[in-house]
């Protein structure tokens, strides 16, 4: 039986965390996993505390290693086949019923292989900073320079094509080539247009840690978040697009709000 995990990365944030996993409490999120770690980066008392007040395990390191090495320490100290991975600011929007649904389905995408990594943030509701869904609308919006832009610069235009989940009622219908529904409300889209995202995501851990953070250590990008490499910059390049991976993507389940 695949077994599945929740793994939460977290940053001097233990004052607005308290208040979102109280959230993932009341959903009944934690019931939904076999094993639950947070991964405490510049681990401190309140912390320890915080997790404890929870009843949640945790680890961390005394030093910020970024989101690369973050996410790589909390992958390598869990053991579950698929796992949640999740950061201090993304709180849970939908209720009990609907995050079993939508965790069953990510889980069935991959353990069946249908997709390589699930995404779970919020369709209608994504949260702070999300300056794709405007540049999907440069590119596919109404109007003649949209129009204008997507003939010129085609392959462009394709890289975008996946954020229709976001802006679309019917992204497959808009991108038949590039998105396919699945039965039970979810989609499947190719990686040559929706790039990886470190947030909200399912996804197999020997994938995370064989492919997706082993490539990412092996090619560092000059471009950093906070002086670390942070995974999305290593993986936007023509190997992601050209991998032949599909992504996974649900209605969605959380949101991005920093305090």
């Amino acid at each position: 039986m695949t077994s599945r995990g929740i793994g939460i990365l977290s940053w001097r944030a233990h004052d607005g965390l308290d208040d979102i996993l109280a959230g993932y409490g009341a959903a009944g999120l934690w019931d939904l996993f076999d094993e639950k770690l947070i991964w405490f980066q510049e681990e401190s008392d309140a912390d320890r505390a915080l997790a404890d007040r929870h009843g949640l395990p945790y680890g961390g390191t005394p030093d910020n290693q970024g989101i690369l090495g973050g996410f790589r320490n909390l992958a390598a100290a869990m053991s579950s086949d698929i796992i949640l991975l999740l950061e201090n600011d993304l709180p849970l929007i939908e209720g009990h019923e609907e995050v079993a649904r939508q965790i069953e389905a990510a889980t069935e995408m991959l353990a069946n292989g249908e997709a390589q990594v699930v995404r779970l943030r919020h369709r209608k509701q994504p949260g702070q900073k999300f300056d794709t869904l405007g540049k999907y609308l440069r590119y596919h919006g109404e109007g003649a320079m949209p129009y204008l832009r997507r003939t010129i610069r085609v392959g462009k235009a394709k890289r975008l094509a996946g954020t229709a989940l976001y802006s679309e009622e019917y992204p497959d219908a808009m991108f038949p080539d590039f998105i396919q529904a699945r039965d039970d409300g979810g989609w499947l889209i190719s990686s040559a247009c929706l790039p990886w995202t470190n947030q909200s995501i399912m996804v197999r851990r020997e994938f995370l840690l064989d492919e997706i953070i082993a490539y990412a250590e092996a090619h560092p990008s000059p471009r950093r978040v906070n002086g670390f490499p942070d995974i999305e910059k290593e993986w936007n390049t023509p190997r992601w697009r050209r991998s032949g991976w599909r992504v996974g993507a649900t209605e969605g389940l959380f949101t991005h709000e920093r305090p």
